[in-house]
């Protein structure tokens, strides 16, 4: 019989890390945590935890619930067709309530699916497979369409960048913060969440001939944990930066430059990649 769970929200956070999105709850108490490690990894990248107020002392722990197949899609021509179908007005302002450009939210292949009444970007894999489709509905909630595999947030070299653009990688959290390091003119990729994407980012720095990379981070523990895994995970030397912000959208919103972000870096301590 298939799991009953419910996606959290801002009403009703993930009860393991707190936050609002992207984690599911199972109706028989167990929880799917995308930031937060358990001895429990999950086939969708994160991990599972038992909620402690359904585990009662001395009560064992069954077996991670069953996981539902869902129907594979063809994410390239749904992206393809959703993309031809944009229309310059609708980007101009979903552009100006991000605080980004039109240039940079192309870049990040920001598409308007009209089935689901919210903005779409790609997933792809390490090198350039489109894998599926995040979601982004205009409230600010997101999900991906129903059969998508999870991946990571590629962008299109829109003549922003600097010619060192090859030499460090910067990893985001999420399409929009993908888009905001465009418009910094940062050579970026965009993780799903702050604890996945490693191994895809890991063969698109090399295919790129990045030496470094840069993980951009919350300023939280899940955060921190999950960029300092996934910089591992990449094989090269990497330093973690926390935005003065709550991301690096809202960094950029506030006046932040590509040059305040290299003069912390600057003077950070860059973890080294034993080879």
């Amino acid at each position: 019989m298939p799991m009953t769970f419910s996606r959290v929200s801002k009403l009703n956070p993930c009860p393991i890390c707190q936050k609002p999105d992207w984690c599911r709850v199972f109706a028989d108490g167990w929880v799917e945590c995308m930031r937060v490690q358990s001895p429990k990894p999950a086939k969708s990248g994160g991990w599972m935890w038992r909620s402690q107020r359904e585990l009662s002392p001395g009560r064992l722990m069954s077996p991670t619930p069953p996981r539902v197949a869902v129907p594979t899609i063809n994410a390239t021509k749904l992206h393809r067709d959703w993309l031809a179908a944009t229309t310059p007005a609708a980007l101009a302002v979903f552009a100006h309530e991000l605080g980004l450009s039109v240039a940079a939210l192309k870049a990040a292949g920001a598409a308007w699916a009209a089935p689901y009444a919210s903005w779409a970007f790609p997933m792809c894999d390490g090198h350039g497979n489109t894998l599926g489709i995040r979601l982004r509905a205009t409230d600010g909630r997101k999900w991906a369409v129903r059969g998508s595999r999870q991946g990571i947030f590629l962008t299109t070299d829109d003549g922003r960048r600097t010619p060192d653009h090859g030499k460090t990688l910067f990893v985001c959290e999420g399409p929009t913060d993908t888009a905001a390091a465009v418009e910094l003119g940062l050579f970026a990729v965009g993780r799903p969440n702050c604890c996945c994407g490693g191994p895809d980012i890991r063969i698109y720095a090399r295919r790129h001939q990045c030496r470094r990379v840069v993980m951009i981070s919350d300023n939280d523990k899940p955060g921190l944990d999950g960029a300092r895994k996934v910089g591992a995970e990449i094989g090269l030397p990497f330093a973690v930066y926390v935005p003065p912000a709550k991301d690096l959208r809202a960094f950029l919103c506030l006046g932040g430059t590509r040059a305040m972000i290299e003069n912390t870096l600057n003077n950070t301590v860059w973890n080294k990649i034993e080879s």
